[in-house]
């Protein structure tokens, strides 16, 4: 115990490198222990030479870069199928079944969804088989298109391959193993009923031509790598490319600034999920 008490106040106030974290970068550390952010946070500590927080708050302001290592280091950035399980139950339990019903009432066929920032492809095929689960046995009446865009085109040709090591079996619901997975010895694929809805693409958020019209927006774990005038640039992309009444879901250790938030509806807090407003003036 006093050697821990030693080491935080050799270090400096952890709070106040936070919270220049969470105002320049705006990731909300609350959901994760002190201790865990204290053991983090000295291995960059460590990688650069340095003693205390205010000389690494001091190094961020010198090199920007680096907020891109030490979100890495915070936040385990590893990709997976249907990561943050409750995010997705809430998703298929509440969400997927209004867009299906709105669909229907308005007669209208295609459902576009974008995973932006979709690493491997994990995201997307978890989203294609949680939309075809709801549509069932209407799931000919609908055109699904789920596009996955990111900057790494070595992570777009694994996610087209669309195979994966056994070991991730188990991320995905025994259920949805047997309906749209093959199992080949020591990997499985994704069955070709899922894969001919995903398609992936290279796109850079800031350069690239931006999509248009689409009914769902995954961008999970990648807004806390751009400063808040990148944020709001890439919100205004992301609020451009909804459909009336499109669903926006962030990482849940990522919030949307209060100038930016008052355009969405809030869906769930916890979940950070949000609506472009159905009727809009």
């Amino acid at each position: 115990m006093e050697n821990r008490q030693a080491d935080a106040v050799y270090r400096g106030n952890l709070s106040r490198l936070l919270e220049k974290v969470h105002a320049e970068r705006g990731l909300d550390m609350a959901q994760y222990r002190p201790r865990y952010v204290e053991r983090r946070l000295s291995s960059r500590l460590h990688a650069l030479g340095l003693h205390t927080y205010r000389q690494y708050a001091t190094y961020l302001d010198e090199n920007p870069d680096e907020y891109a290592k030490l979100l890495d280091t915070l936040t385990i950035n590893v990709t997976q199928f249907f990561r943050d399980p409750t995010v997705f139950e809430l998703f298929r339990k509440d969400i997927l079944p209004a867009i299906i019903k709105d669909k229907s009432a308005r007669h209208q066929r295609m459902i576009r969804v974008w995973s932006a920032g979709c690493a491997t492809g994990q995201e997307p095929y978890s989203l294609a088989m949680s939309f075809l689960d709801a549509m069932g046995s209407k799931a000919d009446q609908f055109l699904l298109t789920i596009l996955g865009t990111d900057l790494d085109r070595n992570a777009l040709a694994a996610a087209s391959r669309a195979e994966y090591d056994l070991a991730l079996l188990d991320q995905i619901p025994a259920a949805d193993q047997q309906r749209y997975l093959d199992v080949h010895g020591d990997h499985f694929s994704i069955k070709p009923r899922v894969r001919r809805h995903c398609k992936f693409e290279y796109l850079n958020l800031f350069e690239d031509r931006p999509i248009h019209v689409v009914d769902v927006i995954f961008c999970r774990n990648v807004f806390i790598y751009f400063n808040r005038a990148e944020q709001e640039r890439v919100l205004g992309v992301f609020w451009s490319a909804l459909a009336r009444g499109g669903y926006l879901v962030l990482g849940r250790s990522e919030r949307i600034g209060a100038p930016v938030s008052q355009q969405f509806e809030l869906v769930s807090g916890r979940e950070r999920i949000y609506r472009k407003p159905l009727n809009m003036l």
